[in-house]
């Protein structure tokens, strides 16, 4: 049976780089997983509409802002986290290549996925940072990425060689 794929079954399969298409089960899995990052989501953004709005009353509004940065950053990172654990639990991360395009395509995926999860974790430190008033620059943008860079090399040795 062809099944039609969400929109949100491709960006997984996109990021984890799976070129099978998923079976009914799997779908299902993924299919639950997302409604559970998404009301998790929507849940946490109305109450962080709601805090935003009664703590105004009581500091400046750029204070504000920059822990709804933080805050927001944290929720996507969790998000991400669940899908990831989701993801590996069923074993949908592990996967024979049956040909080299394949591989690439794997490869490049891999890649992607770390550079957005760098991203991610940067900005919640650089968040982190600037509430702390600022006193953690060698550390993070010198120590923190030369460790991630040399776990990402060493898992994907561990994945694709």
């Amino acid at each position: 049976m062809n099944m039609k794929e969400s929109f949100f079954t491709k960006m997984i399969k996109f990021i984890y780089g799976i070129n099978e298409p998923f079976d009914e089960f799997t779908n299902k899995v993924i299919s639950e997983a997302a409604n559970k990052v998404a009301f998790g989501l929507i849940i946490f953004l109305f109450a962080s509409i709601f805090v935003s709005l009664g703590i105004g009353n009581f500091y400046d509004t750029s204070d504000i802002a920059l822990g709804m940065i933080f805050a927001d950053s944290i929720a996507v990172l969790i998000a991400l986290t669940y899908m990831d654990i989701v993801v590996k639990r069923h074993g949908l991360d592990e996967y024979d290549y049956g040909n080299d395009s394949e591989r690439k395509i794997a490869i490049r995926s891999f890649i992607i996925q770390n550079l957005i999860t760098l991203v991610a974790i940067m900005t919640v430190l650089i968040c982190f940072n600037l509430i702390l008033g600022g006193h953690f620059d060698f550390i993070l943008f010198v120590i923190y990425p030369i460790a991630f860079v040399i776990s990402t090399y060493l898992g994907y040795r561990r994945n694709f060689k």
